[in-house]
């Protein structure tokens, strides 16, 4: 349903305010690009295929767990967030959202590490938990951060941990580290300094007032969570897949070109992010316009694929004769990486409005989409077959999603 009416006009930030927060909410992600180019051919060179397929693996288990703790809050608090929350109590509010599912989801979790891709240990279990708890602390920081403006401590969180991250696969490459579980470790403690230094960092301001009803955004969580889940699954199921369905090795080589088309496709979600709030505010006071920001979406979405593709001839220089193939995954996942960018904007534009079955509308048949995609093209072309299917899956989220908007606009 759409937010009712106010009785008064709502007051709108300013669209300098919106940049403003997506630059700084973006800085730690343009760090971790920085740092997972680094980290990542310091990996692939270290582990080889197989072993930078398994700390993937692990890694992709862990944000899908992540996302099934925030429950769809980290889009919903920020619509619902209190006016002039003080950053600590808007993290406190954001951790007593995710903290019930978090614990239930880690613990869900740790049987599937312990029997993942064949070179689990209890390095690799005991790494995975911190890293899945770090994992849902930061999200519940960056949530807060998004809703209150104050993003400059998270940044320095994010930022320091990426710096952490680094100087450890710089350590472990100079060692000859091979275990793939101590490399997991590493990331596990790089993970864990960022939302650490966030709190350390962030104002210490008077509340003014005592715990906030969360209900809105629980509420608006819960129906978003369908579609959270079903974005999650479309973006990760190819990586969960490819090491049961062609082996460890083709996931080795997929993540290296996977990751920095995902990377590109971050800024995207950031902008929606920082922007949730202030398009709410515009929907309230009926000025919200729609084809600005897919207009923008798709302009960035074209500039990074062809960033993407222009790296194809360095692949081989950079990570070896082994990933060479990966070079010809890179039309594929620069299609992905277009259409992905259209349809985030798309969605936050619906959640904005408060309908969520625009999001649910465009990513569960996506989804389906996605999983007949991989499990057809997997098996045979194994990479290539995993990137074709995002590509399609996008395509079809993106062409549904601003479909649904349409429709939504008309309506009302």
């Amino acid at each position: 349903m759409a937010a009712p009416a106010p009785t008064t006009t709502p007051t709108v930030a300013p669209p300098r305010a919106g940049l403003r927060a997506t630059a700084l909410l973006l800085a730690p992600q343009m760090a971790a690009a920085c740092a997972s180019l680094a980290v990542n051919v310091l990996a692939a060179r270290t582990l080889g295929p197989s072993g930078r397929g398994h700390v993937a693996l692990l890694l992709q288990v862990g944000y899908l767990t992540n996302m099934l703790a925030q429950a769809g809050t980290d889009r919903a608090y920020p619509v619902h967030a209190p006016p002039g929350r003080p950053p600590r109590a808007a993290l406190a509010d954001t951790a007593r959202l995710v903290a019930p599912t978090g614990v239930l989801v880690v613990a869900a979790a740790v049987p599937v590490v312990a029997a993942a891709g064949g070179g689990s240990t209890p390095v690799s279990v005991v790494a995975f938990l911190v890293a899945a708890a770090a994992m849902i602390a930061g999200g519940a920081a960056r949530t807060a951060a998004a809703a209150t403006g104050t993003v400059r401590p998270y940044m320095l969180g994010a930022v320091t941990g990426q710096i952490v991250l680094v100087a450890t696969a710089v350590a472990f490459t100079a060692g000859q580290v091979t275990d793939a579980g101590v490399w997991l470790a590493g990331y596990a403690v790089a993970l864990a300094c960022a939302p650490a230094v966030t709190w350390l960092l962030l104002p210490r301001v008077p509340s003014g007032s005592r715990r906030v009803d969360l209900r809105a955004a629980r509420r608006l969580g819960l129906r978003l969570l369908p579609a959270g889940t079903a974005t999650m699954i479309m973006l990760r199921a190819d990586r969960l897949l490819l090491p049961a369905l062609a082996g460890l090795d083709q996931l080795g080589v997929y993540i290296i070109v996977a990751t920095v088309a995902e990377l590109a496709a971050w800024t995207v979600q950031t902008w929606v992010d920082a922007n949730t709030n202030r398009w709410h505010q515009q929907h309230l006071a009926g000025t919200l316009h729609h084809t600005r920001p897919l207009l923008a979406a798709a302009g960035y979405g074209t500039c990074a694929a062809l960033v993407l593709l222009a790296a194809a001839p360095l692949i081989r220089p950079v990570f070896g004769d082994a990933y060479a193939d990966a070079a010809r995954l890179l039309p594929l996942l620069a299609a992905a990486t277009v259409a992905y960018s259209v349809s985030r904007v798309a969605v936050g534009l619906g959640t904005a409005a408060g309908r969520a079955r625009t999001a649910l509308a465009a990513d569960l048949p996506a989804t389906i989409t996605a999983l007949g995609c991989y499990l057809l093209l997997i098996p045979r072309w194994g990479a290539y077959g995993a990137a074709a299917g995002s590509a399609i899956a996008y395509t079809v989220s993106a062409l549904l999603a601003v479909t649904a908007l349409a429709r939504t606009r008309t309506r009302r």
